[in-house]
């Protein structure tokens, strides 16, 4: 018996050395990385906030929407000339109306979703998390949940975070200053930029690394700088509420002139550490330049792909639309949410030469510039 005891003393003296460790392991981790105050992270990963049980029946019993292709014979059973049936549903894609649609259209149905409490209320039309969070705010889940395209498996979730860290354009950059301690500090800034530096990936190309440096865009840049406070609690990231312009792209091109959209009112939700940040961006979407944007980069033909219908999905963007009313009460934003993870990085200002790197240590640039010079 008193070895049992002995051997459940060493084993609690054990664990309790190694969360010890761990605590300074953690706390090492944080001061290679916090310099001057200030830790930087670029985004690895961006996609709307959407939850999705496995066959979709209970957040969308009527089924998913339809598509470009199964409206086209809706509307034109009888075909026609090109002007009357391709050249004016495109048309309508361009410059959508009120008029009722083709098909049923279906929005989410049930309370579970994922988001912020945006208001600070709880209405009828929130959403209560997996987690027990209530009040959160994202009709733009309501909106396009139903849509194949939008959910895990469509063409718009798997290729969005791709174009977004495959080149350097329209990298998206936040830096954290102000801080004193990663876990608890009441009083940190938040600053937005655009980057101009390519990720660094493992060799599966599937990670990217801690430890590179961001270049940052100040330049054609200006639009995207904003400044958030915040706080940080038990190691989350909170922000007040500001409006932002996010920096988008296409898939295919980041290029191809497809609009930056317009975030009303976003904050910022993020578990952080020292070598990586992730959780929620959240706020009230500006409608157009959302719909034009994913319908610029993506047309008619790769809509179809996910059964995204553009006329109707603008018209259930307006009707669930709930902030920021026009002059005759139409509102033109609806609130979301997106998930986004990110990686650490060293941020470099246009005053500094370089980044500041531990002492004694290369950055993952520097390591990776120094590699492939051929040294050892």
């Amino acid at each position: 018996m008193k070895k049992l005891h002995a051997a459940r003393v060493s084993g609690l003296v054990s664990a309790l050395a190694l969360l010890a460790a761990a605590g300074a392991a953690h706390a090492e981790g944080a001061a290679g990385v916090v310099q001057n105050k200030s830790i930087g992270y670029v985004m690895t990963n961006e996609n709307r906030a959407i939850y999705e049980t496995k066959d979709g029946k209970a957040e969308c019993p009527q089924g998913y929407n339809d598509g470009p292709r199964e409206q086209f014979k809706i509307l034109f059973p009888n075909s026609g000339s090109v002007v009357q049936t391709r050249l004016a549903r495109e048309a309508e894609t361009w410059n959508p109306t009120s008029k009722p649609d083709a098909a049923p259209y279906y929005t989410i149905q049930g309370n579970t979703g994922l988001g912020l409490n945006l208001d600070g209320k709880t209405g009828p039309n929130d959403f209560t998390s997996p987690f027990g969070d209530k009040g959160i705010d994202n009709q733009l889940y309501r909106a396009i949940g139903c849509t194949r395209n939008f959910r895990a498996d469509g063409e718009t979730a798997i290729l969005t975070p791709q174009w977004r860290v495959k080149g350097r354009y329209n990298t998206y950059v936040i830096e954290v200053t102000g801080v004193d301690d990663l876990q608890n500090d009441d009083d940190v800034t938040v600053t937005t930029y655009r980057g101009m530096d390519k990720l660094i990936a493992d060799a599966t190309g599937a990670t990217y690394l801690p430890g590179g440096t961001q270049s940052l865009d100040t330049r054609w840049g200006k639009k995207y700088v904003q400044k958030f406070k915040g706080k940080i609690a038990n190691g989350v990231l909170t922000t007040e509420a500001k409006d932002m312009w996010f920096p988008e792209g296409s898939v295919y091109d980041p290029r191809d002139g497809a609009n930056d959209i317009l975030w009303h009112d976003l904050r910022f939700q993020l578990k952080m550490t020292p070598d990586h940040a992730e959780g929620t961006m959240g706020g009230y979407v500006d409608i157009e330049t959302w719909y034009y944007n994913s319908h610029f980069t993506r047309d008619a033909h790769h809509q179809q792909y996910g059964g995204t219908s553009g006329p109707s999905l603008h018209r259930a963007l307006m009707k669930l639309a709930d902030a920021y009313p026009d002059k005759s009460g139409q509102n033109t934003a609806i609130s979301g949410a997106m998930n986004v993870q990110f990686t650490q990085v060293f941020v470099v200002h246009s005053d500094a030469k370089v980044a500041a790197a531990p002492e004694g240590k290369k950055t993952a640039s520097a390591a990776t510039a120094h590699d492939a010079a051929g040294h050892e």
